[in-house]
């Protein structure tokens, strides 16, 4: 089967190491993409415990460094990643950075995780931490088609708020930066975003049902499905 084409993939929130990552299917879009970059967008692992890693996760590990040697690898640090992608980012080949910016076709396109914008996460670290923990376990917990945990997601204001203040805040960190597109990931929610001229998306994640990632080429930026 043809490989679909692109110039740079983005995927953040895999959270390797957690009961809910889904490096399987992320190992599956890449192997389905020929393209130029790849931007791990933050929280590509979940804590410092490797014991947690399971084969998948080794095996997603393996191919990201396999075609570092080949295309760009930028891994942007998310919360869940200090410590790590320092030590990792070499170990596969990836260029590590807080805020990742770069140009293309003219344009400038600025990466953060996200989670400089959260203010409760910063006040409020124990308390995000359960919150996370709590959710992951209804996740494990759900049916197959996660109705449940979906209709969590869907009810939480304080989630809905989050993501919304994010984008605010991302949007004029990228007008004081200058970039035309800014990309964070964090808030687990994919979604598109405008002010001005400046376009703002998030990445979504690997950690839910159905997981998410975008891609960038001549043809413009796409939220994808997987």
């Amino acid at each position: 089967m043809a490989k679909r084409e692109t110039n740079t993939i983005i995927i953040s929130d895999l959270h390797l190491g957690s009961a809910v990552s889904e490096p399987r299917k992320a190992l599956a879009m890449l192997k389905g993409y020929s393209f130029q970059k790849l931007v791990l967008l933050g929280d590509i692992f979940d804590s410092l415990d490797f014991r947690h890693l399971n084969t998948e996760c080794w095996e997603f590990l393996n191919y990201v460094g396999k075609i570092a040697k080949e295309k760009k690898v930028r891994w942007v640090i998310g919360n869940h990643d200090m410590g790590l992608a320092d030590i990792f980012g070499s170990l596969v080949g990836a260029k590590v950075y807080e805020t990742y910016i770069w140009h293309y076709r003219r344009k400038t396109y600025l990466a953060i995780h996200g989670h400089q914008f959260d203010r409760f996460l910063i006040n409020n670290a124990f308390l995000s931490y359960l919150a996370t923990r709590i959710y992951n376990f209804v996740q494990r917990i759900d049916f197959h088609d996660m109705k449940f945990s979906h209709y969590l997601k869907r009810q939480s204001k304080g989630w809905l708020r989050l993501s919304d203040k994010v984008a605010r805040s991302a949007l004029r960190y990228g007008a004081k930066n200058g970039a035309d597109f800014v990309f964070c990931g964090h808030t687990h929610k994919a979604m598109e975003k405008s002010q001005g001229n400046i376009r703002y998306y998030n990445s979504g994640c690997w950690t839910d049902t159905p997981c998410q990632y975008i891609t960038i080429d001549k043809e413009g930026i796409e939220i994808h499905e997987f």
